[in-house]
């Protein structure tokens, strides 16, 4: 994880609850290796590696830049996106109906063309809308490649 143990602990004691609801335990049939980068993107490449290096089953990924540390260390070890953003662009999966690699999980976008598609299904909903307000973080790099102009779809 890029952030801080502290910062993830509500996500760790749901990722761990939810093994333990599976007949998982940490400890006992399971061995959990937590990495966190403390805010330093920089520190991701190494922590991968030494992820691959202990030989794990598989690496549960945060989200994008976690992927690509794991993905520059290892192309056979599963590795598990529970949030990625726009996973064919990101050179993740080939496609989503067929994705291939070694890489699975779950995206909150599937990269810029939904976009159209959500604003003409809101102007479907809400004919008469005829101003929009989006507000994004410029500084995202998946916000950069969308913040031109969106189709609107019919």
């Amino acid at each position: 994880m890029i952030s801080s143990r502290e910062q993830q602990l509500p996500h760790i004691r749901a990722f761990e609850d939810g093994l333990q609801r599976l007949g998982y335990r940490v400890g006992e049939n399971l061995v959990v290796e937590y990495r966190f980068a403390e805010g330093k993107m920089e520190r991701l490449p190494a922590l991968a590696a030494d992820l691959v290096r202990l030989d794990v089953d598989v690496v549960v990924a945060g989200g994008n830049p976690n992927a690509v540390a794991v993905m520059e260390v290892s192309t056979t070890i599963p590795i598990v996106i529970p949030n990625s953003v726009d996973p064919i662009n990101a050179g993740f999966v080939a496609s989503l109906a067929r994705p291939g690699g070694n890489i699975t999980g779950l995206t909150m976008d599937t990269g810029g063309d939904i976009f159209g598609k959500r604003l003409g299904l809101l102007k479907q909903a809400l004919p008469n809308l005829s101003r929009l307000g989006v507000l994004w973080n410029p500084d995202a790099a998946y916000v950069r490649s969308r913040l031109g102009p969106v189709p609107v779809g019919n």
